[in-house]
């Protein structure tokens, strides 16, 4: 497969709507079930260009098939720690894709002064588990009934990586 991972571009909004849509309407990964609209979507993009939080997307030929990102905490005692999200594609999944995008978003982030980086994972979401342990992010604990769909709660598992030699 063919694709290249690159800091995510005002032409690539769509793309990122259209992929963060489809993963979401899986209802089994994302806390959301439906992207926000387009125009939310620009913010939040725009915001990170702005900001300079790392955000990446993965692209195969024109179309967005995954992304990551890291949104640094706005309050003055935790600027140092961001929340990474990422997702990939279904057809695209279990071939590294994931892996690279969180790498080289993991990279800006300690590039960018982060020192703490947090994820929440939907506790059955094992493969994930294992990418991110395998990366080096540790489990700090579970909320519990943290996700409610169609009546049925999910525990949400937190999991942090820290930069060594970090302040």
């Amino acid at each position: 497969m063919d694709y290249a991972i690159l800091p995510i571009a005002q032409e690539h909004i769509d793309g990122f709507h259209a992929a963060l849509d489809r993963v979401a309407r899986e209802r089994k990964y994302l806390l959301y079930l439906e992207a926000p609209s387009l125009e939310k979507t620009r913010e939040f993009i725009l915001g990170n260009i702005r900001d300079r939080n790392p955000q990446y997307v993965a692209v195969s030929g024109e179309r967005v098939i995954g992304w990551c990102d890291v949104v640094r905490n706005p309050r003055e005692a935790s600027r140092h720690c961001g929340i990474l999200g990422i997702a990939v594609v279904p057809e695209h999944r279990g071939q590294g894709v994931g892996r690279r995008l969180m790498t080289t978003v993991i990279d800006a982030a300690w590039a960018r002064d982060f020192t703490r980086i947090e994820l929440g994972v939907r506790e059955d979401n094992l493969t994930a588990i294992a990418l991110y342990r395998n990366l080096g992010f540790a489990i700090e604990g579970v909320r519990r009934k943290a996700i409610r769909i169609d009546g049925q709660y999910e525990d949400v598992v937190t999991m942090a990586l820290l930069k060594e030699n970090g302040a």
